[in-house]
């Protein structure tokens, strides 16, 4: 649960996860099992909404995995919902300043210290009302920085009291940062992430990092993220297929091993 992968992350033990942006049932299934520390419900650009988000938590129960919700928007309403129904923490878009984490933080947190309304639904049916005493010191609030406005406050951002982390969207950090989508060695970026990694280490915060695949997920863990994702139940779909046919035809697949 997440007490025990933040305190995973407080002696630098890295994490892994999987994206997952189909709502399928079964994949969510698989995925809760498969070794991975945590997956992550993509409620911005995933190709789910919060219906099929209600049908994927319980499939997912009963597993030691963390279930991260990426909502749409910073807005109290969407992340109030996730949490209700069962998220572990929060990964929240387009973080610019300092206010912006602010309220995402206020709205994960019970009163007095957020003004997270109450209503646990789910937590409460599996839990009890016990719930209401310690969500506010077990959901993690992790805020994404993948702009130059976002960049330009980051220290001010991760001194923003109670939150937990920031999460880098590599892709949407290139195109803010005025570079092209994937030049990971640019200088820029770099410096970026290195900005980034200093303000988490700053303020005893978490840093994550969204990994289009294994290796950028690797490398991104050596650089000192705490945790990273491996790719995404759409990028293992498109490389399966792919590799299949391949050995079976000898021939390239029309589909490419590339994926979101």
């Amino acid at each position: 649960m997440v007490e025990g992968i933040a305190g995973r992350w407080r002696k630098n033990e890295a994490s892994y996860g999987i994206w997952v942006n189909l709502p399928d049932l079964h994949l969510a299934e698989t995925i809760a099992r498969s070794g991975v520390d945590w997956m992550c419900f993509d409620l911005q650009h995933g190709l789910m909404d919060y219906g099929d988000l209600l049908r994927l938590m319980p499939a997912v129960a009963g597993t030691s995995i963390t279930v991260f919700v990426r909502v749409s928007s910073n807005s109290a309403a969407d992340i109030g919902r996730v949490l209700d129904a069962g998220a572990d923490g929060v990964i929240v878009p387009m973080v610019n300043t300092a206010k912006d984490a602010a309220d995402a933080v206020s709205a994960c947190r019970y009163p007095p210290q957020g003004l997270r309304s109450c209503g646990p639904m789910r937590s409460a049916m599996l839990e009890g009302m016990s719930y209401l005493g310690t969500a506010n010191e077990r959901i993690l609030c992790l805020a994404m920085i993948e702009t130059q406005e976002g960049m330009s406050q980051v220290a001010d951002i991760a001194a923003t009291p109670g939150l937990d982390g920031l999460f880098v969207g590599p892709m949407d950090l290139c195109f803010g940062l005025g570079i092209a989508p994937g030049d990971f060695g640019n200088e820029k970026f770099t410096r970026a992430i290195a900005d980034i990694l200093s303000a988490c280490k700053g303020n005893d915060i978490f840093a994550g990092m969204f990994g289009y695949a294994p290796e950028l997920a690797r490398s991104s863990v050596e650089q000192g993220f705490h945790f990273a994702s491996i790719g995404s139940d759409i990028s293992f779909f498109r490389a399966g297929i792919r590799g299949a046919v391949e050995t079976a035809t000898g021939k390239p697949a029309l589909v490419n091993s590339a994926g979101y």
